[in-house]
């Protein structure tokens, strides 16, 4: 950092330092909000999000969905079940191509670290007893690591179904848009955000 650009961070931070700590022209005694009550819930309307309850959608959707530990407990039975209940399918792909292939390294380095291991049972004193013995534990150090990886997207699977299921609800946020609101006297248009749960 050369010195003209360190004179400029440092011009810059006290400027926005002083920025940050002025006095404010508020004093005690002016009023924040407008005096009209209409404007004042207008602006309180658009600074809040409304959160509504659809208790019909709710209920007809408690009806048919299962609930979100149904779907995990099913998921770790069947793997990639979830995942289609939710209508995440192109997940599915993803989760047995990662299963498959942790598997597959995972029997692979089995295999080799058997091999060693037979091989230096055979004659542990011998002239190569103790390249089967590295071989041995290096195969079998890299099957324990594909075999925790396999275990972690497997479990990966599960908790994914979970949350899936669990924020099935969540997007209606997409579904409910933009919405105005309007103060009882004179309309305010604002944009706020509607929620349902």
């Amino acid at each position: 950092m050369n010195k003209k650009s360190g004179i400029r961070a440092a011009i810059f931070f006290a400027v926005t330092l002083a920025m940050i700590t002025a006095p404010s022209s508020i004093r005690a005694g002016e009023p924040v909000f407008p005096d009209n009550k209409a404007a004042g819930d207008a602006i309180q309307g658009a600074l809040f999000a409304e959160v509504q309850h659809d208790g019909a959608r709710q209920s007809e959707d408690d009806g048919q969905r299962l609930e979100p530990w149904k779907v995990a407990m099913i998921s770790a039975v069947l793997p990639g079940y979830g995942q289609v209940y939710n209508g995440a399918i192109w997940k599915v792909p993803i989760l047995y191509g990662l299963l498959g292939y942790f598997g597959y390294r995972a029997f692979d380095y089995n295999d080799s670290y058997k091999e060693f291991r037979d091989k230096y049972a055979q004659d542990p004193d011998g002239p190569d007893a103790s390249y089967f013995q590295e071989e041995r534990d290096r195969y079998q150090e890299k099957r324990n690591q594909q075999f925790l990886f396999l275990a972690l997207a497997y479990l990966a699977g599960i908790v994914d179904a979970y949350v899936d299921a669990h924020l099935y609800d969540f997007d209606t946020i997409s579904e409910e848009g933009i919405s105005s609101v309007y103060g009882p006297e004179e309309p305010y248009p604002s944009v706020s955000v509607s929620l349902r749960f």
